[in-house]
């Protein structure tokens, strides 16, 4: 924690609006569409309703809290451009993520009216990333970045500043830095992310089911059961060369003024080690505590309100029942704080904003 007055706060500082759970790519390794994503079940897809949207985003605009939108894939949501000039116009920050096939699209309209950062999701080269996500991926989402950069040029404007986000899983550990050194611009580029497949054991998944059970009557977590991986999965990834290839696009990255971020945020064998054979207690990186809870508000396409980016098995309420801000300051979230002032649940290692 960071002190007396970030326990204090009245409203969120952070802000992240799961417009819809809709996505056009069914990327392999994905959390939510994947081979075992959450939202394969069969059921029906969930879209945050736009009244309800912008009526969260204006009961926060007077604070002027940092915004993120999230998908599945955001652009296909009906009411993006109201959501962003919304945003927009209350002068707050705004990112989102996209899988890039739409972005040449809608180019012009992404500068004339910008967020403030959009992250494109690559997995490496092309025949690498198009494995993972489809065919002509990748030269979709180039293509897209490409007219981005194209129409700021042509208006003069830095915004929106563009970055690639790159998760590593066996299927691209080996091609990282062919990606980010030989294939990408970054000159187009105001930032790099790249992260290592977050993941939960078989027992971690257990133990945060009988906790929740235990704490809060909830009988079943399925969206985190769709981060299960076994540890062995990852035991041909080579820890050093892994290592290697981050440090170089690091060192490129700072060369060229480009913002770096990796999870986990230490390079070496070690630390990596530890991360990828499930040793989470060995990391370096390893946290006993979290703020996010004290900062974060999170509101699912499904309109439920948690605090935990993409674990969404415990709502403290509902902003199609509810104002987010009376969730925000009520007393299941309350109770949510508490049950974390005693310790990260034990799903938290898979969580990316525990790397932040």
């Amino acid at each position: 924690m960071t002190g007396l007055p970030l326990l204090e706060r009245r409203t969120p500082g952070w802000v992240v609006l799961q417009l819809l759970e809709e996505c056009n790519l069914r990327c392999s390794m994905c959390y939510e569409w994947g081979e075992t994503g959450a939202y394969r079940d069969g059921r029906k897809v969930a879209e945050l309703a736009l009244p309800v949207a912008l009526r969260v985003i204006d009961e926060c605009l007077p604070t002027r809290p940092r915004f993120e939108l999230f998908g599945g894939e955001p652009l296909l949501y009906d009411g993006i451009w109201e959501v962003i000039s919304r945003i927009h116009g209350g002068g707050c920050d705004l990112a989102f993520p996209t899988n890039g096939t739409l972005l040449a699209t809608h180019a012009e309209r992404l500068v004339a009216c910008p967020p403030s950062l959009v992250w494109i999701s690559l997995d490496g080269p092309p025949a690498v990333n198009d494995a993972q996500r489809g065919n002509g991926v990748f030269k979709r989402a180039l293509a897209g970045i490409a007219a981005v950069a194209a129409e700021k040029e042509r208006r003069g404007s830095a915004c929106p500043a563009l970055g690639v986000t790159c998760v590593v899983t066996p299927a691209n550990w080996e091609h990282i830095a062919e990606l980010f050194l030989e294939t990408l611009d970054l000159s187009q580029l105001s930032q790099v992310s790249i992260e290592l497949q977050s993941f939960v054991t078989e027992a971690q998944h257990r133990a945060h089911v009988r906790r929740l059970r235990e704490r809060f009557g909830v009988v079943s977590a399925p969206y985190a059961r769709a981060y299960v991986r076994d540890a062995s999965l990852f035991a041909s990834m080579d820890r050093a060369r892994i290592v290697d290839q981050l440090v170089r696009i690091r060192q490129e990255c700072l060369t060229r003024g480009v913002r770096f971020f990796s999870q986990p945020r230490t390079l070496d064998a070690a630390n990596i080690d530890a991360y990828l054979d499930g040793r989470w207690e060995a990391m370096t990186d390893r946290r006993e505590r979290c703020a996010v809870p004290w900062l974060c508000a999170e509101v699912s396409a499904r309109g439920e309100v948690t605090t935990c980016h993409t674990f969404y098995d415990v709502s403290a309420g509902n902003v199609n029942e509810r104002s987010l801000l009376d969730i925000w300051r009520g007393e299941a979230l309350g109770r949510w704080r508490d049950e974390l002032r005693g310790g990260l649940l034990p799903i938290c290692t898979a969580c990316c904003r525990y790397y932040q």
